[in-house]
C-alpha cells in the first residue's frame, strides 16, 4: 500500500496519508483531457483495538459545494460556528475503534469527466444557491448546468470507487466488510447518498450531515428494497434553503417506502456546526445529546445489527 504513515500523531491513532484509490478524468471538455490520482487518508485505530481483529469502517467525504475543501480540512466559518472537519471526525472515530477513511474526490473547477451512468434525474433542476455563493467567493464566473451536473456525477463516481477500494482491500486493512459505513458533510453527504442509493455501492449505513438527495432522485433511487442501508440525517434549523426542503422530504419518503432513517433537526444552527452542537432535548435519558453522540449511537446500533 502506497502512502505515507504518520505514527503517533498525538490523537491516539496512526494516519496513513495519500493512498491512491483510483484515477479519474479531468479537463473533460478541454482539448487536452487527462487523468489524476484520487487519494485517501486512513485513520487506524489504536494498536490495542487493532489487535482485536477486523474492525468496522467509516468512509467520509468533505463538503464545499463541489468546489472546495479537501480530505484534510473542509472547515468553514461564516457568521456563526464553524463545522468540525471530516478529518477530525475520522480521528475521533478511529479512537473508538473504527478504521476511518477521509477521501479526495474531483471538484467542479477541475472540469471532471462525469462518467456514463447518471445519478441526476433532472440536471437543470439542481439547487445552486450555495454553489453560486461559493463561486463568487472564489472569483469564478457563473457555472452552467452542465458544469454543475458533471461535478456532482463525478463525485458520485469517485465515492463509489473509494467504497470499492476499501472493500477490495478489507482483509489487509483489518476491516470487517459487513460493517462499512459511509457519509460526509454537505456535498460529501450528498455524494455518499448518490454512491449508495443511485450507484448501488454496498454499505451498511449512511451518515449524512446537512447533505440530501433531490426530490427526483429520492423517488427514483430510494425504494426501501432489501439491502438498502439505514440513514442518519442531521441538518440545522437554519440550514441552506434546499437542505431545509430536501432533508424532511427524505424522512417522509423513507417512512413511506420502509427505509430506516434516524433524523435530527439541530436547533439554533445553520449549515455549519461543530460535532459538539447540542441536539433538541430528548425524552429518553440515554438519547444522544450532541451531533457526535448521535453519530456514535447510530453507528453502534446499525453496524452491530449488520454484523449479526
Amino acid at each position: 500500500m502506497d502512502g505515507q504513515s504518520n505514527r503517533g500523531d498525538g490523537v491516539g491513532c496512526e494516519v496513513t496519508r495519500d493512498v491512491e484509490y483510483s484515477r479519474a478524468g479531468v479537463g473533460f471538455t478541454s482539448t487536452e483531457p487527462g487523468q489524476r490520482p484520487l487519494r485517501l487518508d486512513i485513520y487506524h485505530p489504536p494498536a490495542a483495538l487493532r489487535a482485536a481483529g477486523a474492525r468496522p469502517a467509516l468512509i467520509l467525504a468533505f463538503g464545499g459545494a463541489f468546489h472546495r475543501g479537501s480530505k484534510e480540512d473542509d472547515t468553514v466559518q461564516e457568521d456563526g460556528p464553524k463545522n468540525t472537519p471530516v478529518a477530525e471526525y475520522c480521528r475521533r472515530f478511529a479512537r473508538r475503534g473504527y478504521v476511518c477513511f477521509s477521501i479526495d474526490y474531483r471538484l467542479i473547477p477541475e472540469d471532471p469527466d462525469p462518467g456514463t451512468i447518471p445519478v441526476l434525474v433532472n440536471p437543470d433542476n439542481v439547487p445552486r444557491s450555495r454553489l453560486d455563493v461559493v463561486r463568487r467567493q472564489m472569483n469564478l464566473p457563473p457555472a452552467t448546468s452542465e458544469m454543475v451536473a458533471n461535478g456532482i456525477e463525478a463525485a458520485a463516481v469517485d465515492f463509489t470507487a473509494a467504497i470499492g477500494w476499501v472493500r477490495a482491500n478489507a482483509v489487509r486493512l483489518a476491516v470487517d466488510a459487513s460493517r462499512i459505513a459511509v457519509g460526509g458533510f454537505s456535498a460529501g453527504g450528498r455524494s455518499a447518498m448518490h454512491a449508495v442509493f443511485a450507484r448501488q455501492a454496498e454499505a451498511a449505513a449512511v451518515v449524512c450531515l446537512s447533505g440530501y438527495l433531490g426530490l427526483d432522485e429520492l423517488k427514483r433511487h430510494v425504494r426501501g428494497l432489501p439491502g438498502e442501508p439505514p440513514v442518519l440525517a442531521l441538518w440545522g434549523e437554519n440550514d441552506l434553503d434546499y437542505v431545509l426542503e430536501q432533508a424532511p422530504a427524505l424522512v417522509e419518503h423513507a417512512s413511506a417506502v420502509g427505509l430506516p432513517v434516524t433524523a435530527h433537526r439541530i436547533p439554533g444552527v445553520g449549515h455549519f456546526y461543530p460535532a459538539s452542537t447540542a441536539l433538541a432535548a430528548a425524552a429518553a435519558s440515554d438519547a444522544p445529546a450532541t451531533v457526535e453522540q448521535a453519530i456514535e449511537a447510530f453507528l453502534a446500533s446499525t453496524l452491530q445489527r449488520a454484523r449479526a
